[in-house]
């Protein structure tokens, strides 16, 4: 698993410092910057799933920062910290940096602490849910166009199935060796079909752990006991 990475953001270097001594105990990639435009050159080679910055900074607000942000890295999750009274920055820092949570000055180390872990959760949560999408979307896709592709092919040898049947059984004899050679050129026009069962039922296939990390539809195990059902004549 790849360790949380977060920025935080705040002219002063005590807050920063102060900040990082409430994940001492956590497993977290933590970086600092003392402004929104370090923040943002950061941020441009250096990705990070969580921004916590302050909003009374010099020259760029921490609203201004995570409203940039919130373009340019839509998948971070931004939070700010105020002072307190300031409702209306708060709401300009939703409207505009779509932060996911606000903190008052001074803020509670734990109420900080279980804030930011939670979100980092649900930030992982929603990024595996994601992929679990597009996986099953590329899977349907792939599902589809093996259908699609064989039966095209299934069309094709059942054209050439027939006109070998029609050869094999033609008024003019054939050589022993003719014979011989149309006899196998249809055995392999049922493998063929064969196959392409297979591949119509690809999602009921058994999926076979190759290594630690590739997991495969077994098809080269069907297909051999397939074939081997045709040359014994099943």
């Amino acid at each position: 698993m790849a360790i949380p990475r977060i920025l935080l953001v705040d002219d002063e270097p005590n807050v920063l410092k102060a900040v990082r001594r409430i994940f001492m105990d956590d497993d977290l990639d933590i970086t600092t910057a003392a402004s929104g435009q370090e923040a943002l050159d950061h941020l441009q080679s250096n990705p990070v799933d969580l921004i916590l910055s302050d909003h009374n900074m010099p020259g760029m607000t921490g609203v201004d920062f995570l409203a940039k942000a919130s373009e340019l890295y839509p998948e971070t999750v931004r939070m700010l910290l105020t002072g307190r009274g300031e409702l209306d920055i708060v709401l300009q820092a939703i409207n505009q940096g779509r932060i996911y949570k606000f903190f008052n000055k001074p803020w509670d180390d734990d109420d900080l602490r279980i804030s930011i872990l939670r979100a980092l959760e649900f930030k992982s949560a929603q990024e595996k849910m994601r992929k679990q999408e597009a996986e099953l979307a590329r899977s349907e896709i792939f599902q589809h166009t093996m259908i699609t592709v064989s039966h095209y092919i299934n069309n094709f040898n059942c054209a050439l199935t027939m006109s070998l049947e029609s050869l094999r059984e033609t008024a003019s004899p054939l050589t022993e060796a003719d014979r011989k050679l149309v006899n196998a050129a249809i055995m392999a026009a049922d493998k063929v079909t064969a196959v392409l069962r297979i591949l119509n039922r690809v999602e009921e296939l058994k999926v076979v752990q190759y290594d630690e990390m590739v997991q495969m539809i077994d098809i080269e195990t069907e297909v051999k006991e397939a074939v081997k059902r045709i040359e014994e004549g099943e």
